[in-house]
């Protein structure tokens, strides 16, 4: 029989965390929902498919399907999930999280009551192994992954600013098959980027607090320095996606031209920047060092979107840079 709703988890290398996974989603009261389960393997070489095959041996309540993709990247899984999917409608996990015992009901809940909108997002909430540093405000929460907002909020073409997180997030299939699925061209930030093609198709989404996925926030994410790459990498791809070219003050999306530039960078992006630049100095003046953390990071950001722009300006190249790791890196 098609199921009411199909999970689709890509994983790469997460063997450990795979089986809490796999646990909390055969132990769900669905309220009579029915659902299966596929996960994705990625090219993992820490026995991945063994933990899904015992799985699958001992028997699951819900249908367990193992799917290999060789094509390295979380956009050709995710798309190879939604293949072997026999469900209309779609629901994606990341292989770290752990899903309360009703959010495969939450989530078809949600989708039965909204038939105005094509997907759905659910909250991400942290488990906290290591205390987390002064400095990790709300103003961080996206390199840690997080969604944790207390109100619920339509997204669409009207209200763009906002991203649903493929770590808690539904999508009807039909949507999904409109705008050709997630970009392998974006190994980072393909959520937003998908989410963008939805909405300048016309399409809607919505954020409602419920249906809880908690992660634990690994010890890495709680550096300086991989914030520092993160917001680097972050900056480059939104560059490419045109993401800031494209959202006006207010937050809803605008058309080419909007916007006057120079250089390929709207001219507010520089006022941003030197807003910040000041805002580092003070705090380093004042000794307000968590505040001239955050000022930073968004440094960090600016200076990669920039680089990124100016680099395809200046080879008079449409195509973005090839190597977006070196400037994570830098």
């Amino acid at each position: 029989m098609t199921p009411d709703l199909s999970v689709v988890i890509p994983t790469f290398n997460r063997a450990s965390s795979l089986q809490p996974l796999l646990d909390a989603l055969m132990s769900q009261d669905t309220g009579g929902v029915t659902y299966e389960v596929i996960i994705v393997d990625n090219n993992s070489c820490d026995g991945t498919r063994d933990v899904v095959e015992r799985a699958i041996a001992r028997g699951t309540p819900a249908p367990l399907r193992y799917v290999h993709e060789p094509r390295q990247g979380v956009s050709y899984a995710r798309n190879t999930g939604v293949a072997h999917a026999r469900s209309s409608r779609i629901a994606f996990l990341d292989d770290d999280g752990l899903p309360v015992e009703t959010w495969v009901a939450e989530i078809s809940r949600a989708l039965d009551e909204h038939p105005e909108v094509d997907c759905i997002g659910g909250r991400v909430r942290p488990i906290w192994r290591t205390p987390p540093p002064s400095w990790l405000t709300a103003a961080h929460a996206g390199p840690v992954a997080l969604q944790d907002r207390p109100q619920p909020a339509y997204v669409d073409r009207d209200h763009a600013a906002a991203c649903l997180l493929t770590a808690n997030l539904a999508c009807r299939r039909e949507a999904f098959d409109s705008v050709g699925g997630f970009s392998p061209a974006y190994p980072r930030n393909q959520d937003r980027e998908f989410e963008m093609r939805l909405w300048r198709a016309g399409r809607r989404g919505l954020y409602l607090p419920i249906a809880d996925v908690h992660v634990e926030v690994p010890p890495e994410r709680l550096t300086k320095t991989y914030h520092r790459r993160w917001q680097a990498a972050t900056g480059h791809y939104h560059a490419i996606m045109r993401y800031r070219d494209t959202l006006s003050p207010s937050g809803g999306m605008v058309e080419p031209g909007y916007y006057r530039t120079f250089l390929g960078v709207p001219r507010f992006l520089y006022r941003e920047c030197a807003g910040h630049l000041r805002g580092w100095i003070r705090a380093a003046l004042t000794g307000r060092a968590d505040e001239r953390f955050h000022h930073e990071t968004r440094l960090w950001y600016y200076v990669s979107f920039f680089r990124t722009r100016w680099a395809t300006i200046l080879a008079a190249d449409p195509r973005p840079l090839k190597n977006p790791r070196q400037l994570s890196s830098a």
